[in-house]
């Protein structure tokens, strides 16, 4: 399915198999330049096989923003193991030179319905308290504060502390 959304910013569509090596392309370059905000390291990814790409794009949703025929963002839903309801929103990364565009709004809509048709009934995502850019948009979004994992995050030798958020899936 292809979401387009009336002043769609991207064409956002479900990543398969045959994409590995564009999400692989777009999720290093997210792990390296955002290590503080995803639960992968670029070095628990970088020296897997393709293949590696391949199977987590269908084992999962994980959907893609393109501008022009180039992956400029992606995002994935998993259902969370504890409650069947709720789906978890993670590796949510738009490219620098596409940030502000409202591409990442357009990826969480569509991540929305995706949710929804699996008959999910809210969203959750964590968030480190210290990225306040990603904190606004999903509070913009809205997402409420439900929990906080202190120190819950070591990267680069520092601990972050984690913020859990929630929100209904809208009808």
């Amino acid at each position: 399915m292809i979401w387009r959304r009336r002043r769609a910013r991207a064409t956002i569509r479900r990543l398969l198999a045959d994409d590995a090596g564009i999400w692989r392309d777009l999720r290093l370059e997210a792990l390296s330049r955002h290590p503080e905000a995803y639960g992968s390291t670029h070095d628990d990814w970088a020296g897997q096989p393709l293949q590696a790409f391949a199977d987590r794009l269908t084992s999962g949703v994980i959907l893609g923003a393109f501008r022009g025929g180039a992956l400029v963002g992606s995002t994935a839903l998993d259902p969370d193991p504890d409650d069947a309801e709720t789906g978890l929103v993670t590796a949510v990364y738009v490219g620098a030179a596409h940030r502000g565009e409202g591409i990442a709004r357009d990826l969480l809509h569509a991540i929305e319905a995706q949710a929804r048709d699996a008959g999910m009934t809210r969203l959750a995502l964590s968030v480190a308290l210290d990225n306040g850019r990603a904190l606004r948009f999903y509070q913009a979004a809205g997402f409420r504060q439900c929990g906080q994992g202190p120190r819950a995050l070591a990267r680069d030798g520092r601990l972050l502390d984690l913020i859990g958020m929630v929100r209904p899936i809208r009808a």
